[in-house]
């Protein structure tokens, strides 16, 4: 009889947790725009571009440098050394550009999403920041890294960013990452994301992106049917051990 009640006990608990607390809610990729710069489709060791206007889906960001001294667009590294390993996703890289003679203005790509940000979630912005070799030569020095920022936008409201943590080599892509979370309440709240790649023109001249890619998590609060389950199964555990005990 113990051995019966011991297993409802059990099957009780079971169900109590499937449905009394809550589960981790899953995440979610944000729609972003030709994230991998893929489009406009460009042939191999071909650069696709201009001066004003950036990839497909993206804007450029700060027209202070002069018109020729900056690009923007797409580069199809294939068949040639400017990377080591290739791009990191599909078959081309973002391109920006600054040939940083006298005008030392900063410059990048820029999107503005259709999600607005949400309470409790915690975003992750995932970006591949590359570092152009060299190795082919050329009609422009590529050597050096002008350094970078990533950054997450709500609104015109700057939300996080990554201001230059990465130092790949040349040839090299690494990956920036940028986490944000909202609580219960913000200021921003259903403001448009936007995302900004920006290359600083330091020492060097170009910095690719790659790869783009942001996740929304909802962030799991404290729920009072869960807490209320938790403590009914202490209790009844409580109860089936001073019983198993008389």
């Amino acid at each position: 009889m113990k051995r019966i009640k011991l297993k409802l006990t059990q099957a009780w608990l079971l169900s109590a947790i499937s449905f009394g607390l809550p589960m981790a809610a899953e995440a979610a990729l944000v729609t972003i725009n030709n994230p991998s710069f893929e489009s406009p489709v460009t042939p191999s060791a071909t650069f696709s571009g201009g001066q004003t206007t950036g990839p497909t889906d993206w804007t450029v960001y700060n027209s202070g440098a002069t018109n020729n001294e900056r690009f923007f667009g797409v580069w199809n590294p294939s068949t040639t050394n400017s990377f080591v390993n290739g791009a990191p996703d599909g078959a081309n890289v973002g391109v920006v550009f600054l040939e940083n003679t006298t005008n030392l203005a900063e410059a990048g790509l820029q999107q503005t999403l259709t999600a607005t940000l949400q309470l409790s979630t915690q975003y992750t912005l995932t970006v591949d920041v590359g570092n152009f070799s060299d190795a082919d030569g050329g009609p422009f020095n590529f050597t050096g890294f002008p350094g970078y920022r990533v950054e997450l936008f709500a609104g015109s409201t700057l939300i996080a960013s990554d201001l230059n943590t990465l130092s790949p080599s040349e040839g090299i892509f690494e990956t920036s990452v940028v986490s944000f979370a909202t609580g219960i309440s913000h200021a921003n709240l259903g403001q448009t994301l936007a995302i900004r790649l920006v290359n600083l023109n330091g020492p060097g001249i170009e910095v690719n992106f790659d790869n783009v890619r942001l996740d929304a998590s909802p962030v799991p609060e404290p729920s009072t049917v869960g807490l209320g389950v938790l403590g009914m199964m202490c209790v009844l555990l409580k109860r089936h051990r001073i019983s198993r005990n008389a």
